[in-house]
């Protein structure tokens, strides 16, 4: 067999190097997604949500103008006084929120009753950066916007601008704070971050959710680079300090409408040291954020950022190396799953392992507040499951190419079928293993190859041959070689028999056979006439490809092949001294001595096929006489043994 092969280096090392390559890719992909690759991922991910069933701290409440108010008091915008008069019901609150923007002036009586109001509050009042109407501040609203800045700052990455609208000068002075009330979309226009300060010209403007903390908890918030400190929490924070939103059920929030809060009856001390955020919920009225758990009105992303502030419950993104640490243990996986040689079982553990990552990130999510993008592991995985199974399929096609190049030649059809189909048990190289090895041998063929011509020769070692290997093939033999007019033939490898001796025995009387009907045209003086002895020997070899690195054979060697060839170099002086023996009077159980086996052989057929003794037999190699015995193939034709 003159080749190498190379399909095992290939499929072992191939495959790995392509996973690698699209780990990289993948990877790569994960620094700089583009905006629709993004959008992708994060609408997987944030599937994660509907397996959340916790709710807010009840310390936040939501004061919503929705249906039922807009009903009792007409349509949005109120007037101030009656705004006043509401907010009057909050005055046991700890901390107040107004998602509202009082940015033009109406009545001056009604503005003066709610700047009267807003002053017996602890209350933060809302700024609206670039928006329709925002303009530049004068000293007068820059002094104020520096007194609601954060003053714990170093060079913190944020959203900038020169402009904002602001409430109109009489609130501004009655409101002890003032907060940024803008949320910035991610690419695909859904809203999972939450900015925790603006530059607003050279101040540092707070949102509202970290505005309320600061008022509730009296804690600051120091913005250093990318760090982000808010009283003892460390807040995880992406590179334009936004902080990933765990969102609620939308269901799971306190609720009180501002028309329960205009009833007569109502309490204020229902909502004693409550921080209430007011805003308007109405649809139609006010514009509702696209969130991963669908539309939600704009004061419930500050109060979902609140409260992940109360709960501890930010989200902290998986991103860089844990990432890359992530996809490396989906490649260890798949290299386990690559050894198999089943493609459906492949492809059902590709899909098992799918499914475990993804409730891997489920479950980092639920118990560890982590947040793994789990759209770029499952592309790798898909992607690595594609390619890797294509690349298998081309492999494994090469291979099977080559293993029929490389064993038909001396394998059964049917074997090389089976061999195929059990590759994956196939080992190439050496091995050592139990098997039974025959050797034949024409008796005589010298003075034949000189006789005939050379043409005629080789025509009728070419028949004899065929027939000859037809009866190790059909016995589960292989061919291992032709060597002048010899054949070598290996059983149990390298497909196993578990009665390789058995089926030596049968395929060397189906030889004899063969050769008696090859024979039958010819007469015994013909030089066309042939004659043959076979030696078995069953016992242990090393079989294996045999030679150097780029030329090698698929063949046996060891002392129980050495034995095989000595036993048929010496049936021609057995039969010689057998026909001896016949003609001065004695008796023999066979007409001649055709097939010599060892005693291995002998052990494992004695009770099936006839044999008899021949002993102290002198063997080329072996310091001491040997026993073998006579294989009487004539006898196993009658029996019928024969296929």
């Amino acid at each position: 067999m003159v080749a190498i092969n190379w399909t095992s280096l290939l499929k072992k090392q191939g495959i790995y190097l392509l996973a690698l390559c699209l780990l990289g890719l993948v990877f790569l992909l994960t620094l700089k997604p583009p905006v629709m690759v993004q959008s992708l991922a994060s609408a997987l991910s944030d599937s994660y949500f509907d397996w959340n069933k916790r709710k807010p701290s009840n310390k936040l409440v939501f004061l919503e103008i929705e249906n039922t108010s807009i009903q009792a008091f007409g349509r949005w915008p109120w007037s101030r006084d009656l705004i006043a008069q509401g907010l009057k019901g909050l005055e046991a609150a700890d901390v107040i929120g107004l998602d509202m923007l009082f940015s033009e002036p109406t009545d001056l009586e009604q503005d003066q009753e709610l700047a009267k109001v807003l002053e017996s509050l602890s209350v933060i009042g809302g700024v609206f950066l670039n928006g329709p109407q925002a303009k530049e501040l004068d000293e007068v609203a820059y002094s104020q916007i520096l007194h609601s800045s954060l003053m714990q700052i170093d060079n913190p990455q944020l959203i900038d601008t020169e402009r904002a609208e602001l409430p109109i000068p009489i609130l501004r002075e009655a409101l002890p704070f003032l907060a940024a009330l803008n949320i910035a979309p991610d690419a695909d226009q859904k809203f999972r971050h939450y900015p925790l300060a603006f530059w607003l010209q050279d101040a540092v403007l707070p949102n509202l959710g970290v505005q309320m903390w600061r008022l509730g908890r009296y804690e600051d918030l120091q913005l250093v680079e990318q760090l982000a400190v808010l009283g003892k929490q460390k807040l995880p924070i992406d590179k334009k300090s936004q902080a990933r939103l765990n969102f609620y059920p939308e269901d799971a929030w306190q609720r009180v409408t501002f028309a329960e809060l205009m009833q007569p009856t109502w309490d204020p001390q229902l909502l004693a040291d409550r921080w209430v955020l007011v805003g308007v919920s109405e649809a139609g009225v006010t514009d509702l954020r696209a969130t991963p758990i669908g539309q939600l009105a704009g004061p419930l992303v500050h109060l979902t950022f609140l409260a992940n502030l109360l709960d501890n419950s930010f989200l902290t993104d998986i991103t860089g190396w844990a990432l890359l640490a992530s996809l490396l243990v989906i490649l260890l996986f798949l290299s386990l799953i690559w050894q198999l040689s089943l493609p459906w079982l492949r492809l059902l553990l590709s899909l098992i392992l799918g499914l475990a990552v993804y409730g891997v990130g489920v479950s980092g999510y639920l118990f560890f507040n982590l947040w793994l993008e789990v759209f770029y592991p499952l592309l790798f995985l898909l992607a690595a499951v594609l390619v890797g199974e294509l690349w298998l399929f081309i492999v494994n096609r090469i291979e099977t190419a080559y293993l029929r190049t490389a064993f038909s030649s001396y394998i059964a059809p049917a074997l090389v079928d089976t061999l195929v189909a059990q590759g994956a048990e196939l080992q190439l190289g050496g091995k050592r293993q139990q098997l039974s090895v025959l050797f034949s041998d024409l008796r005589g063929f010298t003075p034949t190859t000189e006789l005939l011509t050379t043409e005629d020769l080789v025509s009728h070692l070419n028949r004899y041959f065929g027939l000859m290997i037809d009866q190790v093939h059909c016995y589960n033999g292989t061919l291992d070689k032709l060597i002048g007019d010899a054949v070598m033939a290996l059983f149990n490898a390298p497909l196993k028999d578990e009665d390789h001796a058995y089926h030596a025995c049968l395929a060397a009387a189906g030889m004899m056979q063969a050769l008696d009907a090859f024979n039958l045209p010819y007469s015994v003086d013909d030089p066309h006439y042939l004659r043959m002895g076979i030696g078995i020997n069953t016992g242990e070899a090393v079989v294996g490809n045999i030679g150097a690195a780029n030329r090698f054979n698929y063949t046996a060697i060891g002392d129980a092949v050495n034995t095989a060839a000595r036993l048929e170099s010496v049936t021609k002086e057995v039969n010689l001294e057998w026909q001896v023996a016949k003609q001065a009077g004695e008796v023999k159980p066979c007409e001649t001595v055709d097939i010599l086996i060892g005693e291995k052989t002998f052990a494992a057929v004695k009770d099936r096929l006839p044999c008899y003794p021949v002993t102290g037999l002198e063997l080329k190699g072996k310091s001491q006489a040997q026993n073998a015995w006579i294989l009487d193939w004539r006898k196993m034709i009658e029996l019928g043994l024969l296929l």
